[in-house]
């Protein structure tokens, strides 16, 4: 599990529920990781709302937009935050 620190500090945690929620979006975690490398925003996004939704049911794309437009000078530690949830394993 990441920390990241937005509205308030919020835990970025890697789940089968995370996965499916990415596979839902993009068909695969592979193809969104693709388009992350790429710097797809929208891939970005989503991928943040997948890991938070975990700690944030209620929280949806739209509200994880505007989260990460309110504090673009969090994009760095965010960034970081995926990485940490992705190379840890997955929670139960």
């Amino acid at each position: 599990m990441a920390k990241v620190i937005l509205d308030r500090e919020r835990n970025f945690k890697l789940t089968e529920e995370t996965m499916n929620r990415i596979n839902d979006r993009y068909g695969s975690v592979d193809t969104a990781i693709a388009e992350l490398k790429q710097v797809n925003l929208h891939a970005f996004i989503t991928v943040v709302w997948a890991l938070l939704a975990e700690d944030d049911p209620d929280l949806s794309f739209e509200d994880t937009a505007r989260l990460l437009y309110a504090r673009p000078e969090t994009m760095q530690q965010v960034d970081e935050a995926i990485v940490k949830a992705f190379t840890e394993q997955i929670v139960p």
